[in-house]
């Protein structure tokens, strides 16, 4: 019997990471977390550098705070920050395990985020209906799992032709695309495009959230952002700000020609992006 050919494996992840409060606001509800870790340790990553990926599993996530006054801020922080502990919680018990239940884990975080604002939520009262977006990606190997609520985005780029969407918009306008009311276009500027069917911190029972799985390719690039970045930037507007960036964003990294470009097209919201690189072998 022949061999089959082995694909080609991603030998290290590169990221760029970055927040704005956008031009108008004071205050800045969006978060984001990058994280590394195996069965010994877990460690915080910063806003850029570069790993090799062989045995280690990253997370990145972005969430967009819900709720008036502080809260909304004090919910997408409070979200993220509780993943460490649930991380030493629940996968080093189940990485004993021949096979990580991926899928549960996933779920199991969304749940214990959920509970957690809700908890906050009843304990305080600026903390009163808080809530927050959540995407979130997990990197073992060539495989991305990610779990999903709200309108955040995550996109997989493979060059400048080829953007796709992952996550599913969970809003009232969205939710009426999907039922063929509204074309994409009408959504963007129907009254609901941003009213949320679901989130964390909202109501009793947590929501369901999409999770989903993508094998990933050395050259394939990752992008986790808020809907302060793609309310102003279309999709073929991201991919060419990536690949071919315009003269006048020279000397500028990815991230910062991201941020730049939403910025000058609106910066009304605050905006959060991170910007993973699959890289092969030969770029260590």
């Amino acid at each position: 019997m022949q061999a089959r050919e082995s694909s080609p494996s991603i030998a290290a992840l590169k990221w760029l990471a970055d927040t704005h409060p956008g031009r108008y606001r004071t205050r800045n509800e969006d978060a984001f977390v990058l994280m590394c870790f195996d069965t010994r340790e877990l460690c915080y990553l910063g806003k850029q550098g570069h790993m090799a990926s062989e045995g280690k599993h990253f997370l990145f996530a972005v969430s967009d705070g819900i709720g008036g006054g502080k809260g909304g801020g004090y919910a997408s922080q409070s979200a993220l920050r509780s993943l460490s502990s649930l991380i030493s919680q629940t996968f080093h018990r189940a990485a004993s395990s021949h096979e990580i239940p991926y899928e549960v884990l996933l779920r199991r975080f969304v749940e214990h985020m959920h509970q957690r604002l809700l908890g906050l939520s009843r304990s305080y009262e600026e903390c009163h209906r808080m809530g927050a977006t959540l995407t979130l990606g997990w990197i073992h190997h060539e495989q991305l799992r990610f779990a999903h609520l709200g309108d955040s985005r995550l996109f997989h780029l493979r060059g400048p032709e080829q953007c796709r969407q992952l996550s599913e918009d969970h809003t009232v306008a969205a939710q009426k695309v999907r039922q063929g009311i509204l074309t994409p276009q009408q959504a963007k500027r129907d009254a609901a495009s941003h009213v949320l069917t679901r989130s964390l911190g909202a109501g009793a029972r947590p929501d369901e959230p999409q999770v989903g799985s993508l094998t990933l390719s050395p050259g394939d690039r990752l992008l986790f952002c808020t809907d302060g970045l793609t309310d102003t930037l279309s999709d073929y507007r991201i991919a060419k700000t990536l690949y071919d960036p315009p003269p006048y964003l020279e000397g500028l990294d990815p991230m910062q020609s991201l941020i730049r470009e939403a910025l000058d097209g609106s910066g009304r919201d605050n905006l959060t992006a991170i910007l993973v690189d699959c890289l092969p072998g030969e770029s260590l």
